[in-house]
């Protein structure tokens, strides 16, 4: 059986695909609406990653419990309560120094993140002040061949 080439029907796996996202209740490739303001602003890399870095920096805060799994599910949303209330303390110890990395990592950035600000607004400013650059002068008007060749053999005739 091959895997690749016309073996496999595009527009039929597609159909499926969606077709068992539809039953698990997960949004398929249908089109979206677009919000009645239009497209969302641009996101500002800089001011979002300094703004996911202070979310996540501490590493001993947990992430809400979830599981992918079905009928056992809440057993194991019970047993990770259970593990994350009886070993905290030691979760805490074991993660303080990442802890105290990642706030320098996350004060570093947000220095530097200033600073190509201000960097960026320097270069805005000198740009807006440079002058622009004179006029090309316009180049001299080509002499015709025949000319040339009479203006380099003046003694000839």
């Amino acid at each position: 059986m091959k895997l690749l080439g016309r073996d496999i029907p595009a527009r039929e796996l597609i159909a499926r695909i969606e077709e068992r996202l539809r039953t698990r209740g997960l949004p398929s490739s249908e089109p979206v609406d677009v919000p009645p303001s239009g497209v969302e602003p641009r996101v500002d890399p800089l001011a979002f990653n300094l703004q996911a870095l202070a979310e996540h920096s501490d590493p001993t805060r947990p992430l809400p419990p979830h599981t992918h799994r079905g009928g056992a599910g809440q057993l194991v949303l019970v047993a990770k309560w259970a593990f994350r209330q009886t070993c905290q303390v030691f979760i805490n110890e074991t993660l303080g120094r990442q802890r105290a990395f990642n706030g320098h990592v996350r004060d570093s950035y947000a220095q530097l993140s200033a600073e190509v600000v201000r960097l960026r607004a320097e270069v805005e400013a000198l740009r807006a002040a440079q002058t622009p650059p004179p006029e090309p002068t316009p180049a001299p008007t080509p002499t015709p061949p025949s000319k040339r060749r009479a203006a380099k053999t003046p003694g000839r005739g």
